[in-house]
């Protein structure tokens, strides 16, 4: 087997993109949200062409689903709907949940029996990991009915944010309760403000930024849940602005 990246890296892997390998497939691996490019989706009906494409040709797939739950207000789906298109499943018990850590694989039994040899080979199978396991199922039961409400607090923050100069909210709308911010601002002026917002009003917003497509450009990463919850979306909005002013990053 060999490993393969296809498609864009800033973009949503398309159709075209699968036609376009030249080799017999053995299994694709989708992420769902796209965390590197915002949390993006393709469109449920992109999405099962895709999966057809790819069952037609004999190969397996498999879904990085560690933030599935952040998908089902966007397709309307219930987790075990989405996850019915593929034949494994990865979710997390921490991401967009808040469990403790660990996760889950979910797939035909005789698929996880061999999977589960596998993690004991690599030294995975540790003892007394029920606490992880409670934590997750308790994250499950308090947050999973709060997908929707999430989803919703963040359109309505990426709405409020459209109006903060220097800044651009990707993908716009977000689709899932998570979005990237692209600032046109040097990053330690930036960080330098996220210092002293936390100073002054014990506020902690970012610790770091990422380099984004131009030398002028950082990313940053804004994910929406019970703590993003209880601030209104001017007031993630004038965070903001606080954070990209020049007066706020003009040194001291």
């Amino acid at each position: 087997l060999v490993g393969l990246k296809i498609g864009d890296p800033r973009g949503l892997i398309t159709i075209e993109d699968l036609r376009g390998v030249g080799e017999p497939l053995a299994a694709l691996l989708l992420e769902l949200p796209q965390r590197e490019i915002g949390g993006r989706l393709p469109s449920w009906s992109d999405l099962e062409e895709q999966v057809a494409f790819v069952r037609a040709r004999g190969a397996a797939l498999h879904l990085d689903g560690a933030r599935l739950w952040e998908c089902t207000p966007h397709y309307d789906r219930s987790p075990a709907a989405i996850a019915a298109l593929f034949d494994t499943v990865y979710v997390s018990l921490y991401k967009g949940l808040g469990g403790l850590a660990g996760c889950c694989l979910a797939g035909e039994e005789e698929v996880i029996a061999e999977a589960r040899a596998w993690r004991r080979r690599h030294g995975g199978t540790l003892f007394g990991l029920w606490p992880g396991a409670a934590s997750g199922l308790a994250a499950l039961r308090q947050r999973l009915p709060l997908m929707p409400r999430y989803c919703e607090h963040a359109r309505a923050i990426a709405e409020a944010l459209r109006r903060v100069p220097n800044l651009e909210v990707v993908p716009d709308p977000p689709p899932t309760p998570m979005m990237h911010l692209h600032l046109r601002v040097e990053a330690g002026a930036f960080l330098a403000a996220a210092r002293r917002l936390a100073e002054e009003r014990s506020l902690f917003t970012w610790a770091r930024s990422s380099a984004g497509a131009t030398p002028s450009i950082r990313v940053v990463e804004l994910t929406v849940g019970d703590a993003t919850l209880s601030f209104a979306p001017e007031e993630v909005a004038e965070i903001l602005e606080r954070l990209l002013s020049p007066a706020t990053n003009a040194p001291r």
